[in-house]
């Protein structure tokens, strides 16, 4: 069993990915269970809460003025594989590599005159896109304390979000004239700025490219004690 406190950073329409300087970090908290099924193989299921946000202030597409935040739960399983084996003398620390295929709820809000408003009921570009979509997690774990019964991890993972919606941007504007007040507005935000709306087909975000986001964490891992793994302890003592 273990559990992970960690932070996120999103990438995709809303941010520049090597702006260094504005890394709009979230937060991601997380429980997994995990069953080692041979010597360098591990199963692992994790269920897993996450916060990630982005703006385009501070971008080259400031003038467009759109801005998002999501907290967002997913599940995956996958399998974490030891680069070398756990009796390899020659290797104080092993480290390990994961891949994994699960689901996550995208709810991306905004702020919007002093009120909060969730962004995909209003369909900002004229479309229902899926809430629910596939996500492929693959990373690398370090072990930084190592006991018999707890320890301490450092993980880095991305996860591949199967949707480019996780910002609620990804294609044109729609036409404005054939929306409700509220969609029209959060749909083209310059407005705000005193500037003119974009045209109906003008580009809005980069539908090559599909949303996702990094995670951090640190884990502490609890080692369920077995009679199986009691006696291959006392054998590896002997």
């Amino acid at each position: 069993m273990n559990a992970g406190l960690g932070t996120t950073r999103y990438l995709g329409d809303m941010n520049e990915r090597g702006d260094l300087a504005h890394l709009r970090l979230g937060v991601a908290m997380g429980i997994a269970a995990a069953y080692r099924f041979s010597d360098r193989f591990t199963f692992r299921a994790e269920a897993q809460l996450y916060y990630i946000h982005g703006s385009q202030q501070d971008t080259h597409l400031s003038y467009n003025n759109l801005s998002f935040r999501s907290l967002n739960p997913e599940i995956w399983a996958g399998v974490q594989m030891d680069l070398w084996h756990p009796d390899d003398r020659n290797h104080i620390i092993i480290p390990y590599v994961m891949a994994g295929v699960g689901f996550t709820c995208i709810t991306p809000k905004t702020t919007y005159k002093g009120q909060t408003y969730s962004l995909a009921p209003l369909h900002t570009e004229g479309v229902d896109y899926n809430r629910l979509p596939v996500i492929l997690r693959y990373g690398i774990g370090v072990p930084i304390v190592a006991g018999e019964r707890f320890k301490w991890h450092l993980e880095g993972v991305y996860t591949h979000v199967l949707s480019d919606y996780v910002d609620d941007v990804s294609t044109v504007y729609p036409d404005r004239s054939r929306m409700e007040p509220l969609a029209a507005a959060l749909s083209d935000r310059r407005l705000e700025l005193g500037k003119t709306p974009n045209l109906a087909g003008a580009k809005r975000g980069n539908n090559t490219r599909r949303d996702g986001y990094f995670i951090l964490s640190a884990r502490l891992i609890w080692v369920v004690s077995t009679a199986k793994q009691q006696h291959y302890r006392r054998s590896r003592r002997g």
